[in-house]
């Protein structure tokens, strides 16, 4: 996707001199590529419950041990991190947390077969510790067997796992070079258009504007991705904003 625009045409000398203001062009461009994803991450809650905060707390040591240690055994590891925020970690994040209310839930079946339910004393209600925990797979088919293994810890797993690139430099520079490229392919345009001379490149910038139509659009693109069917490739999407000065003929 490219969009353009000009933002300035101006020129101290010209009532001086009389010649035609030199053109300032400013395009936005995007590249974007699909890698082999090198990990598929998989996200849960651990809850764990105790009659006190140190007995949950320490409950709760022990089954996210436990569940390293049984998914070290297939080959999955502790996440890594990323080199920039990711969709992949805002997703885990919104894994949330799970209260006390999980301890204490009472299953209206067995209350109502109790003789005498309505009589019994309430339980003491017992407290709640939990930890967001993420794991990396080396495939799809681990991470589903990590996932299945999270679900019969009560672990909370999302349904699929994401495909993620630990190191997405390559790739970056990939989609950095395409937005380029574009970007050249508008200068050129724009000078054919205007009559002027050759553009020359005079400034790159990566920064992002929040508010603009283009971010927006690869957040939409990103979370529909993540959506739909899994797939094994990770897409990484790069937008420039590239300033050319228009030469006088």
């Amino acid at each position: 996707m490219v969009t353009s625009f000009l933002i300035m045409a101006v020129l101290a000398g010209q009532a001086v001199t009389g010649g035609s203001p030199p053109v300032t062009v400013e395009i936005v461009a995007s590249g974007h590529v699909e890698t082999p994803a090198d990990r598929f991450r998989v996200s849960g809650n651990v809850l764990a419950c105790g009659a006190t905060k140190a007995e949950a707390d320490a409950a709760l040591a022990r089954k996210v041990a436990e569940l390293e240690a049984s998914l070290r055994a297939i080959g999955v590891t502790k996440a890594q991190p990323l080199e920039r925020p990711s969709l992949a970690g805002m997703m885990g994040a919104m894994s949330g947390t799970r209260g006390s209310y999980g301890c204490n839930t009472v299953d209206l079946k067995d209350l109502l077969a109790s003789p005498g339910a309505a009589t019994k004393p309430k339980p003491a209600e017992r407290v709640g510790a939990n930890a967001p925990v993420s794991f990396d797979a080396p495939s799809r088919s681990v991470a589903m067997r990590a996932i299945a293994a999270l679900t019969a810890a009560d672990a909370k797993p999302s349904e699929k796992p994401i495909a993620i690139l630990i190191d997405d430099t390559t790739a970056r520079r990939a989609a950095k070079q395409q937005a380029l490229t574009k970007a050249r392919q508008e200068a050129a345009a724009y000078a054919v258009s205007l009559g002027s001379g050759p553009a020359t490149l005079t400034r790159i910038s990566e920064k992002q504007d929040w508010n603009s139509t283009d971010f927006a659009g690869q957040m939409v693109r990103m979370i529909g991705l993540a959506a739909s069917a899994p797939g094994d490739s990770v897409a990484t999407d790069v937008t420039l904003t590239v300033e050319f000065r228009l030469g006088e003929r």
